[in-house]
Formats: C-alpha cells, sequence, structure tokens
C-alpha cells in the first residue's frame, strides 16, 4: 500500500512489528510505532495536526478502524478493508460530519475480477518488491509453518505458494 498512497504525499504507516516498520520506511513511508504511543496522536503530531486524507484500515479489528478515522483530516477519507465481527463506535458530529469526512468499505476484490487479477500476474504485470514475499512450496508442512505463523505476526508482508518441483 505505500507505493499506492504515495500519491498522494508521503504516506504514514503504523504497525507493531518492528521488521515491517523499516520496510515501509525503506519503501518511503513515515513509519508510526503503534507500540510506543497512541497511533492516532503521533499522525497528527506529523501532520502538524491537520490529520491524513486517506487512512487505509487493513487490519480487521474494530480499533485500528476507528483510530483511521480519528486521524482523518478535514474532508478525510476512512477506506477499511479489513474484516471483522466487531462493532466501532464513532462520534457522527466531531468524527466525521464536523470534518466532512467519509468512511467507505472496500472489498479487496470482487468474483468477477479473478480472472483480470490472474493475467496481471501471469504477464507481469501484478509485481511485488521481492523484500515483501515469502514464497514456500505447495507442501503441507510448509504451509502450516506459515499459518502457525500468522499468529506471531510475521515479518514478512504476504506469502506466495507455488507449485513443487
Amino acid at each position: 500500500m505505500v507505493s499506492v498512497s504515495r500519491l498522494a504525499g508521503p504516506p504514514h504507516t503504523g504497525h507493531v512489528v518492528l521488521t515491517k516498520l523499516a520496510l515501509a520506511a525503506s519503501m518511503g513511508a513515515i513509519a508510526i510505532d503503534a507500540r510506543s504511543a497512541d497511533p492516532v496522536d503521533q499522525i497528527k503530531e506529523a501532520t502538524d495536526e491537520r490529520g491524513v486524507d486517506i487512512a487505509l484500515e487493513l487490519i480487521g479489528s474494530a480499533k485500528t478502524m476507528r483510530q483511521a478515522v480519528l486521524c482523518l483530516g478535514p474532508l478525510g477519507r476512512a477506506a477499511l478493508v479489513g474484516l471483522t465481527a466487531e462493532s466501532m463506535s464513532i462520534h457522527p458530529y466531531t468524527e466525521l460530519i464536523n470534518k466532512e469526512a467519509e468512511i467507505i468499505g472496500v472489498s479487496d476484490h470482487l468474483g468477477t475480477e479473478l480472472a483480470a487479477l490472474i493475467e496481471f500476474a501471469r504477464s507481469g504485470k501484478l509485481r511485488f518488491p521481492p523484500e515483501t514475499l515469502r514464497v514456500v512450496d505447495l507442501d503441507a508442512v510448509q504451509i502450516n509453518a506459515t499459518l502457525d505463523a500468522l499468529q506471531d505476526s510475521i515479518n514478512h508482508v504476504r506469502t506466495v505458494i507455488v507449485p513443487s518441483k
């Protein structure tokens, strides 16, 4: 998301895994360590209290969804991508209406888009920096180890499963 958000100026990225923060910083983001202090306060401070134009919530927790809304500046838009069964509470006037801000739901893909995504990957048009990927063989032991590591918030961004040779 750093490369996409760079279109709107230097992106701010919050996380609790230091290696992911370092990776984001190496890609041009302003890293926000959510463990060291309130990430909303850190983002407000980094933007001279203006807040951000766009907040992408990718985690899928009510807490981070609320934080995405709270760090918005005037006319900002919080795009909620992460999935959760939790409810989120907001104060409509102070947190949305007075700032003329928006919350939008974003589906990461539609079923009708899968064919195009597969073609992008096949043709090489869909590329990721190698440092963001972990590649594992189509092997139950490797796949299960990767799934187990997700509980500990692994250091890489995405895992790609490839057919065993």
